[in-house]
């Protein structure tokens, strides 16, 4: 098929025409956007920790708007998740806490600019619950778990780090009197071995220990 001019201006004219009414449509109609956003933790909370995590993993987002702005807002900006901030009124409680946040628009991060037309109308569920606890370091010591019955005459003797530094809820670290291993074979002389990181632990340095397995001192003299 051959365009000639007139019918290349036709065509030009008629998709102008179709493009303007178009845009003319969009600011007359309403449009909604919905999103799944995940749930994360803020910046301002990271001197507290989630025990037993968030009620759940992500919220579903209802926005609307209208006009042109709409189709910017979706190519330009986009919703990364849902922070859970800790307000300063949390931090005067005792702790453990377990609280109740209702969900806003502020809670909305972004990857870039914000929304500057669509706005939130929904949340669905529209709160989370948590429990929170405030975060300590402590230094341990570590226990040896071995996977059977060790005879009496063998011990197991740590060959690195005695000790660890563990991070984590306060209600929980403050109850422990050690970490202790995975538990490991007698029947080999040495070993390294990971730390079993209990719940409620975020951090443990380091993760992982070398142990030998080597006969007590030898008995010179027995007294009669």
């Amino acid at each position: 098929m051959k365009w000639n001019k007139t019918s290349l201006l036709q065509w030009v004219l008629a998709l102008i025409v179709s493009l303007t009414l178009w845009v003319l449509s969009l600011e007359d109609n309403p449009f909604e956007i919905n999103d799944i956003l995940p749930l994360s933790q803020g910046q301002d909370s990271q001197n507290f920790i989630l025990i037993n995590g968030l009620s759940r993993d992500s919220v579903h987002v209802t926005f609307t708007g209208m006009g042109i702005g709409v189709l910017r807002d979706q190519i330009m900006r986009s919703p990364e998740s849902i922070q859970i901030n800790v307000a300063p009124n949390d931090q005067n409680q005792v702790f453990p806490v377990s609280i109740s946040r209702e969900l806003t628009e502020n809670n909305i991060t972004f990857s870039g600019d914000r929304y500057t037309i669509l706005s939130v109308v929904e949340f669905s569920p529209g709160s989370i619950e948590f429990n929170l606890d405030r975060k300590i370091v402590r230094n341990l010591p570590v226990a040896i778990t071995s996977s059977t019955s060790i005879p009496e005459r063998y011990y197991w003797s740590i060959s690195s780090d005695s000790s660890v530094e563990i991070e984590g809820a306060e209600s929980i670290v403050n109850q422990l009197d050690s970490c202790y291993t995975v538990a490991v074979d007698p029947g080999m002389d040495e070993v390294r071995t990971a730390i079993v990181k209990p719940e409620g632990i975020v951090y443990i340095s380091p993760s992982s220990i070398s142990a030998e397995l080597v006969p007590p001192v030898e008995v010179i003299a027995q007294l009669e």
